[in-house]
């Protein structure tokens, strides 16, 4: 199958729109989980790299080509923020802006020294790979069954995206005269673009069923803590009204007790 690459684009940017739509509905929805917040900037981030690149075709300029690479590194280091910010980890979006700043500079040297391909695909992986495997690695390591379907969604789309960060360096590497990644062209590697488009929808999806799963699955928790406490609470009453009634009317008025009353020593 033939993919055009403007209808090839236009799906992707579509796709991101409503991908970064729904988690903004979401993070209105459940103000609670600022994940939604991190991965709808990261999406919006995504469209807007699309978009870029898809200008890039009528306007050909390496600051396209830059705008597109550094916003896409960025969606990536906030999908990975806003993975570790649901499971309550640190999210350290400041130093994703370093990296990002520093990708920029490193980018636009070799853009305007006009370095070859391999060095261009080097650069690339370099700073795309880590950061898409981070989020398989945050999502991999919880060791929570209850989220087994939804991690496996997020497991398989970044395992996809971590291999699809070092496709260009191999096809520089094997020298192929069609650079897909690099310039957008799917002529001979249709079938490439697919699985770059499915392993990004799975991520998608896969993230937004992980964050409502774990949702769910923390407020059956509390639901089930709160059950214990009023169980607790409802015992601790009914074992003190127990005690109260078996506590002696006299005592309870304020009168003498059995072991109040005693004689007195000698003669009254």
């Amino acid at each position: 199958m033939k993919i055009d690459v403007a209808t090839f684009q236009t799906v992707w940017l579509i796709t991101f729109l409503c991908s970064a739509l729904i988690t903004t509905a979401l993070s209105r929805m459940f103000a609670q989980v600022s994940a939604f917040r991190f991965w709808a900037v990261g999406f919006y981030l995504l469209a807007t790299a699309t978009a870029c690149f898809a200008l890039h075709k009528i306007w050909p300029s390496d600051l396209l080509l830059l705008a597109t690479a550094t916003l896409a590194l960025q969606s990536r280091i906030l999908i990975w923020t806003g993975t570790r910010d649901l499971f309550g980890a640190s999210a350290p979006w400041r130093a994703g802006l370093v990296v990002t700043a520093v990708f920029c500079v490193l980018y636009a040297g070799v853009l305007a020294w006009n370095a070859p391909l391999a060095v261009r695909a080097t650069l690339l992986a370099l700073f795309f790979a880590p950061c898409r495997a981070a989020t398989l690695y945050e999502v991999y390591r919880r060791r929570r069954p209850q989220l087994g379907a939804a991690r496996m969604l997020v497991a398989v789309g970044s395992g996809i995206a971590t291999l699809n960060a070092i496709v260009p360096l191999v096809l520089v590497l094997l020298d192929r005269s069609n650079m897909t990644l690099l310039y957008g062209n799917p002529r001979t590697t249709s079938a490439l673009y697919a699985v770059v488009f499915a392993g990004d929808l799975l991520l998608t999806i896969g993230l937004i069923v992980l964050a409502l799963h774990h949702l769910i699955v923390e407020r059956d928790m509390l639901a089930t803590l709160d059950r214990g406490a009023l169980e607790r609470l409802a015992e601790s009453r009914e074992m003190r009204g127990l005690h109260e009634s078996r506590t002696p009317r006299g005592d309870v008025l304020g009168h003498d007790t059995s072991t109040q009353r005693q004689t007195l020593p000698g003669p009254v």
